[in-house]
């Protein structure tokens, strides 16, 4: 067995505390870099070959010992040790157990501040892409779910009070239009984490006579650094992964808002499956969307692990920190959970049962129609203020007589006020709202075929289709 001295144990005269490295210690948080790390060992070990220091022969025993390391590990066979600090420690303690004097010569010309910077980077490179994927099938169900309701009419809001009529796929390809963007930030995230810090040493390169350019090109990154001491303090590319996945969850948050008001008695606009609903331990009646009130409670910390990241690192001198090793759990955490979350929220709405009837009950009711009789009479010729003004008055003389617009007759709706036609009384009828509605992103049901077309191309490209 090698020496499990620190790698850095020649300047001291003493052993470090126990307590120290307990307190020092990343190795449960960024064994998640292994896979990482290992190719990263790999793409130098080529780069050291290039600079004749290592040889041919030595650089498959690398390799080979690699993948050994990732199947062993993989498969609960080996692990890390007391006494290794990180995810790099125990690679280079293992390959050096399993190479000897090669695996002593790996980590010439490179630092653990490039290399976590690196294992750091592909991490997020591949967790944008999965979330990217993950967004797609949930693009994919909203705009299915969107398209079976081109013609479900219901109330739009604002304020949380009804407002004009809309149809629920135009409802649902909003939320698949906050989530499209979303995806556009997933991919601004992976294309900032796409530049590889290999060969920046600690933070001003080496003397040795080493070509970044050949391990980056090995790990399949689009770039290199430009600046070694940029390279290994930037975290940039991790607050955008984490902002994105922040934001993500805002939107998910709202659209689980939604669904659980929905459900509730008073809306009625849905129903639970039995599949997705959990009950009360006390009251038999209960059926809870704990899942839509889990997603939107968990944008929270991810709202925090942003914070936190950025808080992090605002007060950071060039080049590296002790401080950066705390940047990996807030990430990782929010991605999974995100991760999750999009998954919870697709079977969440594939399982949702909607009431046409209530909901189309629901947009004949409130006044939906007033603006679009006040257009109406500004279509006639009057200004729209004195046309809000006429309409506010008919709404509140309804109010008082407690009669609904739907109900009234030609010549009764002209008794309130001559300014308008005995034929205003057709636009009670959500469905010509809607249909009139026909302008560039409106809710007519043409338009939203639009949409709905616009998001699964989306989601197809995400999907790699």
């Amino acid at each position: 067995m090698t020496d499990s001295k620190p790698l850095w144990s020649g300047r001291f005269a003493q052993e470090p505390a126990s307590d120290l490295l307990r307190l020092t210690s990343s190795i449960d948080v960024d064994m998640a870099l292994l896979p990482y790390d290992l190719a990263a060992t790999k793409a130098h070990a080529r780069a050291l070959e290039k600079a004749g220091l290592l040889g041919t022969e030595e650089v498959f025993a690398v390799a080979d010992a690699c993948d050994e390391i990732l199947a062993e590990s993989s498969a609960a066979r080996l692990g890390p040790g007391p006494r290794d600090e990180d995810v790099h420690s125990f690679v280079e303690r293992v390959l050096t157990d399993k190479l000897g004097e090669t695996g002593r010569r790996i980590h010439a010309g490179r630092s653990r501040n490039d290399l976590v910077a690196t294992d750091f980077r592909l991490w997020c490179v591949d967790a944008a892409t999965s979330l990217k994927t993950s967004l797609g099938q949930l693009i994919d169900v909203i705009a299915r779910l969107a398209e079976e309701n081109v013609g479900t009419v219901m109330p739009g809001y604002t304020h949380l009070q009804r407002a004009q009529p809309v149809s629920l796929g135009f409802h649902l390809a909003a939320h698949g239009f906050a989530l499209t963007r979303d995806a556009a930030r997933f991919e601004a995230a992976r294309r900032a984490a796409d530049v590889s810090p290999l060969g920046a040493g600690a933070l001003a390169g080496t003397t040795l006579p080493i070509d970044p350019s050949v391990a980056a090109a090995e790990l399949g990154f689009s770039a290199g650094f430009a600046n070694a001491m940029d390279a290994v303090s930037d975290r940039d590319f991790a607050v955008d992964l984490t902002y994105a996945a922040a934001l993500c969850g805002v939107h998910l948050s709202r659209l689980a808002e939604e669904i659980v008001l929905w459900t509730a008695s008073e809306f009625g606009f849905a129903h639970l499956d039995d599949a997705w609903s959990t009950g009360s331990s006390m009251m038999p009646q209960k059926r809870n969307p704990d899942v839509a009130e889990l997603v939107r409670g968990r944008a929270a910390p991810a709202i925090g692990d942003l914070i936190t990241l950025l808080t992090l690192l605002k007060g950071l001198p060039l080049a590296y920190d002790r401080d950066l090793q705390e940047d990996k759990a807030p990430v990782m955490a929010t991605v999974s959970r995100t991760l999750g979350c999009l998954e919870a929220t697709t079977n969440l709405l594939v399982s949702l049962e909607f009431d046409r009837e209530v909901l189309a009950r629901a947009a004949r009711a409130g006044g939906a129609w007033a603006t679009d009789l006040a257009e109406a009479l500004v279509a006639r010729g009057m200004p729209f203020r004195e046309a809000h003004e006429r309409v506010g008055l008919l709404v509140r003389g309804l109010e008082t007589d407690d009669k609904a617009f739907g109900d009234l007759s030609g010549d009764e709706l002209v008794a309130y006020d001559p300014s308008f036609s005995a034929q205003d009384v057709s636009l009670a009828d959500p469905i010509k709202s809607i249909q009139s509605r026909s302008q560039a992103g409106g809710p007519a049901p043409d338009r939203v075929l639009e949409q709905i077309a616009a998001l699964r191309a989306v989601a197809d490209s995400l999907r790699g289709y």
